[in-house]
């Protein structure tokens, strides 16, 4: 009999299991209206008026992009801080990537490379126009939503920007993320179809699996009852979908291999049912808590396009993200 971890949660009643295409499509309709009434205060938030504000532009003669920080109205009482790397002199339209970092990182770190998010210049390089914001925050600021709620509403307001910018193309947008951005990158990708490309990295496991040794941050009252991850992944089917874990994972506190390839048999039958099963990408890689992006970068560019390939090695240098607290 197979681990609690390895077999995923079994009871929820939202699990996908429809079998034709037009099922498959209601069952994600009804999925992504379940998740913003779990997440987010019972219901879809209203689209207010961004406000955007652009608090500072750097530029650099050795950048082929120029980094701008600003800050996006979210909810009336809610303002969303961002960094953007834009393109110098595109020759045309540009596909837009939502980058989001992990646990202790930072939107400026995402645009500029650091750390563990060489991902972010990476995109920057290949002449997206590249928004991170800041979701790394713990403290729950509304009655009846959720961490992951605020965050991943954060996110998506960051996509409502992206369509504001005249460098855009509105049909080549995408979300990349390791850790706790990973996970963002999975309700984002699952709760919006404007994302054509997604690759989460460091996150495809189960919910019984982030109960050992993980930040209770991901938890939400519902969520155990109607889904697991791979339930909320099957919302992406057959849009590209990349999903990264390292050899090296381990648990408790991380993202064993055994358990994602679990997880990933469950995603893949979804795009089977839409015909789709190439567009689901499992990248096995040997490191760690890394993002590889090997498997990522040429559908990405098949889908979205990209003016030049990338210069930099997004998973360097490979050492590991601070544990999050668990209290």
């Amino acid at each position: 009999m197979l681990s609690p971890a390895l077999a995923g949660n079994a009871l929820r009643t939202n699990q996908f299991t429809a079998t034709t295409a037009s099922d498959a499509a209601l069952w994600q309709k009804q999925a992504r209206q379940k998740l913003f009434e779990l997440m987010m205060g019972g219901a879809k938030p209203a689209r207010l008026p961004l406000d955007a504000k652009i608090l500072q532009r750097i530029e650099s003669p050795t950048n082929r992009y120029v980094m701008e920080q600003l800050s996006l109205q979210s909810l009336p009482d809610r303002r969303v801080h961002a960094w953007l790397a834009v393109p110098k002199q595109p020759t045309g339209k540009v596909g837009g990537v939502l980058a989001l970092h992990g646990h202790g990182g930072t939107g400026s770190q995402v645009v500029r490379g650091e750390s563990l998010y060489g991902y972010g210049r990476a995109l920057a390089e290949m002449a997206y126009l590249v928004i991170s914001p800041d979701i790394g925050q713990h403290e729950l600021q509304h009655t009846n939503w959720t961490l992951m709620g605020e965050r991943t509403w954060d996110a998506l307001r960051c996509l409502d920007y992206l369509e504001t910018r005249p460098e855009v193309d509105l049909a080549r947008l995408a979300v990349a993320g390791l850790s706790l951005g990973g996970e963002t990158t999975m309700y984002v990708a699952a709760m919006d179809e404007r994302i054509q490309a997604a690759c989460s990295s460091g996150w495809l496991t189960t919910i019984a699996n982030m109960k050992k040794g993980h930040c209770p941050c991901w938890n939400f009252p519902g969520l155990e009852a109607n889904f697991d991850f791979s339930d909320v992944f099957a919302c992406i089917a057959p849009r590209l979908l990349v999903l990264e874990v390292g050899e090296k994972e381990r648990a408790p506190g991380g993202f064993p291999v055994d358990i994602a390839r679990g997880a990933f048999a469950e995603i893949r039958s979804a795009y089977r049912v839409f015909g789709a099963e190439t567009n689901a990408i499992l990248d096995v890689h040997p490191g760690g808590h890394v993002f590889h992006g090997e498997l990522f970068w040429p559908p990405l560019q098949q889908k979205i396009g990209a003016a030049r390939r990338a210069a930099v090695n997004p998973s360097a240098p490979d050492t590991e993200p601070p544990k999050p607290s668990l209290k």
